[in-house]
């Protein structure tokens, strides 16, 4: 593991002291042009350097979302466990994080389907007509 820190070092400073590299104000993008440019038989002499900035390009900056999602989750779990279904908490944890597209629906229709889907949902919620609106 030690011999192959070092190769990986060793071809990053080559690959650093390439022409036309840029020594200051380089930044990921920038290695990733540069190496995209090169010649395959140039490029074949950085295969550490290539596999690191694959890794680099496809590796997230920051795990917020996905630690979002579970905070969100843990509050969902916590106000509603015992009443409700993995079913129905996967549907709500989709609602919660979602919530862009929850906006754009339009409420006064869904409540229409939903009453108008059994006769006794009309006797228990009445007519939702558009003048109700």
């Amino acid at each position: 593991m030690n011999q192959e820190a070092g190769n990986l070092q060793v071809e990053i400073s080559m690959f650093r002291n390439t022409p036309s590299m840029d020594k200051n104000n380089v930044c990921l993008a920038d290695y990733v042009e540069r190496l995209s440019t090169m010649s395959p038989d140039v490029r074949a002499m950085f295969p550490m350097v290539e596999s690191l900035l694959r890794l680099l390009m496809v590796n997230p900056a920051s795990s917020a979302t996905a630690e979002r999602s579970f905070s969100s989750l843990r509050r969902l779990k916590t106000y509603i466990r015992s009443t409700m279904g993995q079913s129905r908490l996967n549907h709500v944890a989709i609602c919660h994080t979602h919530k862009n597209i929850l906006d754009e629906i339009n409420v006064h229709q869904l409540m229409k389907e939903f009453v108008n889907y059994r006769q006794n949902r009309c006797v228990i919620f009445g007519n939702i007509s558009e003048a109700s609106k």
